[in-house]
C-alpha cells in the first residue's frame, strides 16, 4: 500500500527527547533529609537551580525538592532555543481589556533582552559545555498579511530589544529558509540556541558543587507556617523548616499544594519531533544559518537543526493536553511536511512533549503570593528567563531588594480557573480555524 504525502512513515521512534542520548534525567542517591535549611527550593527546573546555585553562593544553606528525577521534564525537554520572545501585543491588549497597568513596555522590553545577555555571561563564566550558539532566530510568514505584519512591527522591535531584526522578502528567504511556504521572513540575530539537557546538567552541577542539597523524587505535599516561625516543608517521608521557600514548579503548579499559583499559570502541552540524521545537503538547504525558526500562526510551530546540524527539530500544539507520542508525532509530521516538503519520506527517531506555563497577562513574573517566594510563567520562551528570574529571586532574598522589572506585587489569576484549563480545547479549535482561513488566503496568493 503506497504511503500518502505528509504520512509518518514509521512508529519506532524513541518516545524521548533526543537530548536524553548524552544528558539523560539525573536519578542519583539522595542525601538525607535535613532537619533544616536557610530556603527551600521546589521544583528543580532551570528556574529552580538558578535560584539555588545564587542562593548558595551567597552564603545561604538551601535544599531543592523535585517531584521526578532532575531533567524529567520541560527544562530538558523543550527546543533550546534562547529567545527574548516577550510578546509586547498581547500584554497591551490584556491592559486594555482588563484596563490595567504596569511597568512601561520599554522596561519590559529591556528586561526581556537581559535575559537573553545574563544566560550568554553566564554560559561564559562558568565554561558550560552545552552547545551555545548565537545564530539567531527566524519569525516566518505563513501568508503575505503576517508579512506585511512583521514588517510594520520590525523598527518598534529594534527600537524597544535593541535585536538588529530585519526583514527578508518571500523572493530572498531561501537564503535563510528552505521552505516555499512562507512569505518572506523577520531575522533576529540576537538570539540563540543550545541543548537544554546539557546545559541542565551543567548547571545541576555547579549546583552540587556549591553545596546544594539535592532531592529528586521527592514531592512536597504541604508548606504550612511554623508557630515558632519560619515554614514547615513537608513530605511523604518527614519535613524539614525553613526560612524561606521558593515555589518554582512553572506548569506543575498543582504539585506544591494551596500556593496560589495553580490559578495563574496554566499548563498548555508542546509536542516535539526530530527527524533521522538528513545528508548534508538537504539538512543545509533546510536552515543554511543554523537559526531557529517559527511561524506565525495562533497555533505556533517552530524549528531548528540539532546541534550537530544532522538532524531537523520541529515542535508546536499537537493537542491542548498531553497526548501520545504516536498521535502527536502524526500530527506534527504532516505539518512538518506541508511547510517542508523534502522531508515527506524522511523517518522520525524521536517525538515526545512537555508541558509549559502561560499566564493570563503573557508575562513572566516573580515575587511573593501567600508568604512564598515565586517565579513562574515561562510563556514558550523559558530558557533565557528562567534562569534569570531564579537568579534575580536569590538576590532578592540574599540582599532584602530586587530591581528586576518582572518582580511585580500583582499575578493576576484567571476568571473562572481553578487550574483546569477547560477553555484548551475550546481556543485551539478557534485558533486552528483561523489559522486555516489564513492558509487558505495564502494558497490563493501563491496561485494553488
Amino acid at each position: 500500500m503506497s504511503r500518502a504525502v505528509g504520512e509518518l512513515p514509521n512508529t519506532d521512534f524513541h518516545p524521548h527527547p533526543v537530548w536524553w542520548n548524552e544528558a539523560p534525567p539525573h536519578a542519583g542517591e539522595r542525601p538525607a533529609l535535613a532537619a533544616r535549611c536557610d530556603v527551600a527550593v521546589v521544583g528543580g527546573g532551570f528556574a529552580g537551580l538558578a535560584a539555588a546555585l545564587e542562593l548558595a553562593r551567597g552564603g545561604a544553606t538551601v535544599a531543592v525538592f523535585d517531584a521526578e528525577a532532575f531533567g524529567a521534564n520541560a527544562s530538558a525537554r523543550n527546543s533550546g532555543g534562547v529567545s527574548f520572545g516577550l510578546d509586547l501585543a498581547a500584554v497591551a491588549r490584556w491592559r486594555k481589556w482588563t484596563r490595567t497597568g504596569g511597568p512601561p513596555v520599554a522596561e519590559l522590553a529591556r528586561g526581556a533582552l537581559d535575559s537573553v545577555t545574563w544566560l550568554q555571561q553566564f554560559v561564559e563564566a562558568n565554561a558550560v559545555d552545552c552547545d551555545f550558539q548565537m545564530n539567531g532566530r527566524l519569525s516566518c510568514a505563513p501568508t503575505p498579511k503576517h508579512y506585511d505584519q512583521l514588517s510594520a512591527r520590525v523598527d518598534n522591535i529594534n527600537r524597544l530589544f535593541d535585536a538588529g531584526a530585519y526583514m527578508v522578502s518571500r523572493a530572498g528567504q531561501h537564503t535563510e529558509i528552505g521552505s516555499d511556504a512562507f512569505h518572506g521572513a523577520m531575522v533576529i540575530p540576537r538570539s540563540a540556541q543550545l541543548h537544554p539537557a546539557k546545559y541542565f546538567h551543567a548547571l545541576l552541577a555547579l549546583c552540587r558543587q556549591a553545596g546544594v542539597l539535592l532531592y529528586d523524587r521527592t514531592p512536597v505535599r504541604e508548606i504550612t507556617r511554623a508557630t515558632t516561625g519560619g515554614l514547615v516543608v513537608t513530605f511523604d517521608s518527614g519535613y524539614l523548616t525553613a526560612g524561606n521557600a521558593v515555589i518554582a514548579t512553572n506548569a506543575h503548579a498543582a504539585r506544591a499544594g494551596a500556593t496560589g499559583l495553580h490559578r495563574r499559570t496554566v499548563p498548555v502541552a508542546s509536542h516535539i519531533i526530530v527527524t533521522e540524521p538528513l545528508p548534508a545537503d538537504v539538512a543545509d538547504a533546510l536552515i543554511p544559518r543554523r537559526r531557529s525558526g517559527a511561524d506565525s500562526r495562533r497555533l505556533l510551530a517552530y524549528f531548528r537543526r540539532t546541534p550537530d546540524g544532522t538532524r531537523f527539530l520541529y515542535g508546536g500544539r499537537a493537542a491542548p493536553f498531553n497526548v501520545a507520542p504516536q498521535s502527536a508525532a502524526r500530527k506534527l509530521y504532516a505539518r512538518m511536511v506541508d511547510t517542508f516538503s523534502q522531508l515527506d519520506g524522511v523517518r522520525i527517531d524521536y517525538a515526545w512533549g512537555c508541558k509549559v506555563a502561560f499566564t493570563a497577562d503573557h508575562l513572566p513574573h516573580m515575587g511573593q503570593l501567600n508568604g512564598l517566594h515565586y517565579i513562574a510563567g515561562c510563556n514558550g520562551n523559558g530558557v533565557a528567563m528562567m534562569n534569570y528570574l531564579g537568579h534575580h529571586l536569590a538576590r532578592k532574598i540574599l540582599h532584602g531588594r530586587s530591581d528586576c522589572v518582572f518582580d511585580q506585587p500583582r499575578f493576576p489569576a484567571l476568571p473562572l480557573y481553578d487550574g483546569r484549563p477547560w477553555f484548551l480545547p475550546i481556543m485551539a479549535t478557534a485558533y486552528a480555524a483561523l489559522d486555516a482561513r489564513d492558509d487558505a488566503q495564502a494558497r490563493r496568493a501563491r496561485g494553488h
